[in-house]
């Protein structure tokens, strides 16, 4: 219980300053002071402790809470050397006068005692600020200057009336335990029936009380747990699917963490981020990575996420982040990249001519089939700076069009002209009519 404890502190025990036991029914105080001997802080509220013991090794104990528990004196804290607060709320302590143990602790400021029968006392306070003079705090009430001098003066009267309620106290302390033994006897056998007539019939506020509560509880929830049928557990332990009839892996959350699913193009991975507990220690966290789902288990509780690409399991690495606990797994894609890293550049198109063969007047481009060869990054950073042109070759032709016009024919200093071809002039036929009135052809 310890060791499951102390996962803040990476299950080490030895090393352990804080260590909180509460609410687990304990009964005694046992091994703390070997497993533990550097403790600092601990909780032990809400158990079942009837004694103060082993706790006076812990010399470098600072704060001792021992609330709601069925103490009856105090006792053992005299070697607490660094003890500062202590909690005692909620007990059965009738013997105030047992406080004086805690007259050597010097660095003892805070000390709650409410809910204690002792806190009825006439003259308490007046006489637990005198017998320990180093108190800064009781019952959460600061104590001034004043009113230490003020109890100083009515500590003789205050001691006497403490010593008659006290006694008084402790006589009706041993008839409560007188009937409270008789009442065990006449109630031991286990049965439904008495266990109900014990509930529903008063009782009284002592410690046998306690624990004989504690006990009915522990068998009813026994009696729960064996009249259970495995039918109705399958029912409450809906089971998990994480594959379908065929095989097929599904994207299941059962550890219902927050969890962030990228895809790193520079490094060509997938990275999975899981928002693990800080604290959550690591032999509670597997990781299991398979070329199309990676499946991570917190506590027993399954997160799988299926890939979108096959991944290489054997290259996949994980780790969790000191700071923030989160657990990042990479897992690095089967397939290539799309586009190479740092030399990623679209392939380079090059002119290619047609031969005379073909008869279509337009240029063709094809794509190198082999791989170009390396070039320095000198020369990529030419190529880079400068721009590419597409260029067509001058496609050959057997017509030279420099000679379209003589040059004899243009006259020097004139612009050229079209020359125009001389039609032969046609004889005149002899029906000719030369009529005047008709304007001339021009």
């Amino acid at each position: 219980m310890v060791r499951k404890r102390a996962e803040h502190n990476e299950g080490h025990v030895s090393t352990l300053e804080e260590l909180s036991l509460h609410q687990q029914d304990i009964e005694r105080i046992e091994h703390l002071h070997r497993w533990c001997p550097r403790l600092r802080i601990l909780y032990l509220q809400g158990n079942l402790i009837s004694k103060i013991e082993n706790v006076g090794r812990l010399r470098d104990l600072e704060y001792l809470n021992l609330a709601l528990n069925n103490l009856e004196r105090v006792e053992g804290l005299s070697r607490c050397e660094s003890l500062r607060k202590l909690d005692l709320t909620a007990n059965f302590i009738i013997d105030l006068t047992s406080l004086t143990s805690l007259q050597d602790l010097p660095c003892l400021a805070e000390l709650h005692m409410t809910g204690n029968p002792c806190t009825s006392y006439r003259g308490y306070r007046a006489w637990v600020i005198c017998v320990l003079p180093g108190l800064e705090e009781l019952d959460g009430a600061r104590v001034t200057r004043s009113e230490r001098l003020r109890v100083l003066q009515e500590f003789s009267e205050a001691a006497a009336t403490v010593t008659v309620d006290q006694e008084l106290a402790m006589e009706k302390r041993s008839k409560e335990r007188e009937n409270c033994e008789c009442e065990m006897e006449n109630s031991d056998e286990e049965d439904e029936e008495n266990d109900e007539k014990w509930w529903k019939g008063a009782s009284s506020h002592t410690p046998e009380t306690r624990v004989a509560m504690h006990r009915r509880l522990a068998r009813q929830r026994d009696r729960q747990n064996t009249s259970r049928t495995p039918h109705e557990d399958i029912r409450k332990r809906r089971e998990v699917r994480l594959f379908t009839a065929d095989g097929r892996p599904l994207n299941v959350n059962a550890a219902k963490l927050t969890f962030q699913l990228t895809e790193d193009e520079e490094s060509n991975c997938f990275v999975l981020e899981v928002n693990t507990y800080r604290h959550l220690d690591a032999s509670l966290v597997t990781c299991n990575v398979e070329p199309w789902y990676v499946r991570v288990t917190v506590k027993g509780k399954v997160l799988q996420l299926v890939m979108l690409e096959e991944v290489r399991p054997g290259q996949a690495t994980a780790q969790r982040s000191q700071v923030t606990g989160h657990l990042v797994v990479k897992m690095p894609k089967l397939a290539p990249p799309r586009f190479p890293s740092s030399a990623s550049k679209p392939e380079k198109i090059m002119p290619v001519t047609r031969s005379s063969a073909f008869s279509s007047s337009a240029s063709s481009f094809v794509r190198p089939s082999s791989p170009e060869p390396r070039e320095t990054s000198r020369q990529k950073e030419q190529q880079s700076s400068h721009s590419n042109y597409l260029e067509v070759t001058e496609r050959k032709s057997s017509v030279d069009y420099t000679n379209i016009v003589s040059t004899g024919s243009v006259s020097s200093g004139q612009p050229c002209e079209t020359r125009r071809s001389l039609v032969p002039a046609r004889p005149i036929s002899p029906d000719f009519v030369d009529d005047p009135s008709v304007p001339p052809l021009e």
